[in-house]
């Protein structure tokens, strides 16, 4: 499903769209699609790296420093 829309931009922002659009044979809808979609994965990236970060600082001070994957294989009964 499509939707319309209708937006306004700078002179100088309207000529870079259609100098994309004729460079890379591609209309320019389609342009400000992919580019939305670019920055949409960035933020989505941003915002699952940020989640990790807050759940890793959650086991901060957990173990003791020396205690660490190796350490744990070397001392496990396994």
């Amino acid at each position: 499903m499509s939707v319309r829309k209708n937006f306004s931009m700078p002179d100088k922002v309207a000529e870079d769209l259609e100098y994309l659009s004729k460079k890379l044979d591609k209309k320019q809808s389609q342009i400000v699609q992919e580019l939305i979609e670019e920055k949409m994965a960035e933020y989505e990236k941003e915002k699952k790296l940020e989640a990790l970060e807050e759940i890793s600082g959650m086991f901060t001070g957990m173990f003791p420093e020396h205690v660490n994957i190796q350490w744990i294989k070397a001392n496990s009964d396994n």
